[in-house]
């Protein structure tokens, strides 16, 4: 399989992963009493996707998952960048 393909599901899963945490951390702060049903189960949806996804990439050897990894990584770098700007104050796009 190419490393693209692994690298660009590792860029959204990563995108969707660390925007779904900060969502949720956003929430459960912002929300007098946080509903903890749903908390739960965002978590647990949030990791059965990430496994998934490892699950998928490591069936086709190791490479694949380094390039998932490092999609992930990517996204997070990204999604840091944009709350930090966020915080500063910046407009985000």
């Amino acid at each position: 399989m190419n490393l693209f393909l692994f690298g660009g599901l590792g860029l959204l899963v990563g995108l969707w992963h660390f925007g779904s945490l900060r969502w949720l951390s956003q929430r459960l702060v912002s929300t007098p009493r946080p509903r903890w049903g749903i908390a739960l189960a965002v978590q647990l949806l949030r990791i059965a996707v990430l496994v998934g996804a490892c699950w998928w990439a490591v069936r086709f050897g190791a490479w694949p998952l380094l390039a998932l990894a490092l999609g992930m990584v990517a996204a997070r770098v990204v999604l840091l960048r944009q709350a930090r700007r966020a915080e500063a104050g910046e407009v985000q796009p």
